[in-house]
């Protein structure tokens, strides 16, 4: 599969992201043998195997520059990655990009990541789905924003992906987007609550996401 791999941060962070644009008309079966878990992924579609291989090597690239050579994430018992001792990350993938990002791990601090990518809503689809991402009191917040609400939609649904994420493996379950709110957004960040507790994380934990626009796509970071 053809693919082209740069690095670059986000404005405010100094934090190092992987991407990986791909060509997924390019992808062949035999290149999924690079993955060591790749008899998991026999039934699925083409471009959902192009996507999972992107976004494998944009992980082994970004566990690359922190020392960690020839390391694939494996697959867990939720589907979520399976990162080396020591570290941690994320992974997301839109159209024919896929982005990764590790940090080091702690043994005193509460440590995760998470990151999502994801293409700008249209104003249509908007309206038929914010029901399922957001409650009335977020939708009054979007709308107060200087943002067109579609845009700041496709915001607050990156931001409830990116804090899945980051909270996942301290968690150790599967959570819906109300499980959090959107509180605010300005040019460059969003701040997301907790309306109930969720494992080690108590009711009214708040979190800052860092967002930016790339194109026809939203990133949105966040790190615990």
């Amino acid at each position: 599969m053809n693919t082209q791999l740069t690095h670059f941060s986000l404005s405010d962070t100094t934090q190092t992201i992987v991407r990986v644009d791909f060509d997924a008309a390019t992808f062949q079966p035999d290149d999924l043998l690079l993955l060591p878990h790749h008899t998991r992924l026999e039934n699925a579609v083409r471009q959902r195997k192009a996507e999972h291989l992107a976004g494998r090597i944009a992980a082994c690239e970004a566990l690359r520059l922190h020392g960690i050579s020839h390391h694939i994430p494996g697959i867990g018992l939720h589907r979520e990655p399976c990162w080396p001792p020591g570290f941690t990350g994320s992974m997301t993938h839109s159209g024919n990009v896929a982005l990764a990002t590790v940090i080091a791990d702690s043994a005193q601090m509460r440590v995760g990541i998470g990151i999502d990518c994801a293409e700008i809503i249209t104003p249509d689809v908007a309206g038929e789905i914010y029901p399922g991402i957001i409650d009335s009191a977020e939708r009054e917040v979007l709308y107060a924003t200087a943002l067109p609400f579609h845009y700041a939609l496709t915001l607050a649904f990156s931001a409830k992906e990116s804090l899945f994420k980051a909270l996942f493996r301290h968690v150790g379950r599967y959570f819906d987007f109300s499980a959090a709110s959107i509180r605010k957004i300005d040019d460059k960040h969003l701040i997301v609550t907790l309306n109930h507790s969720l494992g080690p994380f108590k009711k009214e934990s708040k979190f800052k996401v860092i967002w930016e626009n790339h194109a026809a796509q939203l990133i949105t970071l966040i790190q615990l």
